[in-house]
């Protein structure tokens, strides 16, 4: 039983579980994570001299392991967004449902009275429910806290993919009718393709904007990777104009500060510019991504634009806007001969012997 710290910085510590079985348990970077694995150091080896359990026990609720994990989650960085809206979810819509069990007296039965509990809410939304259960079962798991993951074979249901209405008309429609603020962000969310909200829109620093390259670096915190997106020259034009006016680090901003939320100030452009359909700021991304690929733009590329982890994410999503790809393909089959043509071939060749 000992501390250590990982080649990548992480702190982690090492011990033997009650049935003399090696374990490890991570607790992130830095000063605060190492003072995390020596606590739990600390907590291990009073528990043996006790002769108390350690690791798995027969004990842990759902609530408790959940603790455990959002206490991972902190060490190991996490947003503080997802942190909250994790416990907010487990609070208030799962543990109400779960049966009042042991983590490892749990079974797939009981786990699926949440699907079944919130079965007049979308496929998405209970399969996200879902997700996050078997996330901390599978951490518990990993960290010795339990024996038991009731959802390991469990796969998610295929969600009815969400029609996007959204044009290009109409978008230029609620651009008109947009507040200021909202209008640049419309601008940069256009020609980047960037995810809206604090992942990715809100997030662009003007430090991240080469002019001479004429690029903008954004960092996607979906896939933990950067990317460079390249910028027309009008776009490029609009970028100098509001960077002299900005107030703050941050593209996006409002009275001086950076934004947290546009929905709202969206929400009223939509009903002022008449749109009668439901219409999110992430269909901006999806029409952005239509409109090149409809007009003939490599899937690849736009691949990459958009920050996908492969292009086949993106094909699966995109592929029928790319029109004539399927028709180009089959004509570059060659024609079998058939008995027709080979009647004619035959004609052919009588009439050339006479007019020979």
């Amino acid at each position: 039983m000992s501390v250590h710290q990982k080649p990548d910085g992480r702190w982690y510590a090492s011990y033997r579980d009650s049935s003399g079985k090696q374990r490890t348990r991570t607790f992130g970077r830095g000063s605060g994570a190492k003072k995390l694995a020596q606590a739990f150091d600390f907590e291990i080896k009073a528990k043996k001299k006790l002769g108390r359990q350690v690791g798995a026990t027969a004990s842990t609720n759902f609530v408790a392991l959940t603790a455990e994990y959002v206490k991972n989650c902190q060490a190991n960085g996490g947003s503080k967004k997802y942190i909250k809206e994790l416990v907010n979810l487990i609070r208030n819509h799962i543990a109400p449902i779960l049966p009042n069990k042991p983590v490892d007296h749990l079974t797939y039965k009981d786990v699926m009275r949440v699907a079944e509990y919130y079965k007049d809410r979308s496929q998405s939304t209970r399969n996200r429910y879902l997700s996050y259960m078997n996330a901390i079962f599978n951490f518990g798991i990993k960290h010795g806290l339990t024996h038991n993951n009731p959802l390991a074979t469990w796969k998610k249901a295929k969600e009815v993919p969400r029609q996007t209405l959204l044009t290009v008309h109409d978008l230029q429609k609620i651009y008109k009718h947009a507040a200021p603020h909202l209008k640049w962000a419309i601008e940069v969310q256009w020609n980047l393709g960037t995810r809206p909200g604090p992942s990715e829109l809100f997030s662009i620093r003007w430090d991240q904007v080469d002019f001479e390259a004429g690029v903008v670096r954004v960092y996607g915190r979906k896939t933990k990777t950067w990317r460079e997106v390249p910028i027309r020259a009008t776009f490029r034009q609009r970028l100098l104009e509001m960077k002299r006016v900005a107030s703050t680090p941050y593209l996006i901003e409002y009275n001086g500060k950076p934004i947290k939320q546009l929905r709202r100030s969206f929400k009223t452009a939509c009903k002022k510019a008449g749109i009668k359909y439901p219409v999110r700021m992430y269909d901006l991304r999806h029409l952005f991504a239509s409109v090149m690929l409809a007009g003939g733009a490599d899937l690849a590329a736009v691949s990459k634009i958009l920050g996908h982890s492969s292009t086949k994410m993106t094909s699966d999503v995109y592929y029928h806007l790319l029109h004539g790809e399927k028709q180009r393909a089959v004509n570059l089959l060659p024609d079998l001969p058939n008995e027709k043509d080979d009647n004619k071939k035959i004609i052919r060749l009588v009439v050339d012997n006479k007019t020979g």
